[in-house]
């Protein structure tokens, strides 16, 4: 009985601890508005190939009291021959409500007025 107790316990503690699922997004949602919750990851997985001199650039910062960056990286691809693209992760965390806008641009750094692809969503939170 001492052992049923200590492992319901031990279950409560985890479910309360249990964190916000994240929110994946890729090309596919671009132009969309995305409901998100305080504490929510925004994962954004696009396709990169630096070897092409192109990048995805944050161009419209979101609010920084809504939306803080965390990280962004370059993923190798895995398998493919030199030159073969990978893709790039932006990862933000809601921090406050309100409403923001993020854009990224996919340009090379001599040639930023020459865009090849752009990625936009609306976030909404509550």
């Amino acid at each position: 009985m001492k052992y049923l107790f200590l492992v319901l316990t031990l279950l409560l503690v985890t479910a309360c601890d249990a964190q916000v699922p994240g929110i994946d997004l890729t090309a596919g949602n671009n132009g969309e508005t995305i409901s998100a919750s305080m504490g929510q990851f925004l994962n954004v997985k696009l396709d990169s190939n630096p070897s092409t001199g192109y990048k995805w650039n944050l161009v419209t910062e979101p609010t920084p009291r809504i939306l803080q960056l965390i990280s962004s990286s370059y993923n190798p691809p895995i398998a493919g021959g030199v030159g073969a693209g990978g893709s790039e992760t932006w990862q933000w965390q809601v921090v406050g409500t309100g409403t923001t806008t993020l854009k990224l641009a996919y340009f090379r750094s001599f040639s930023p007025s020459q865009v090849a692809k752009d990625f936009t969503v609306t976030v909404l939170v509550q």
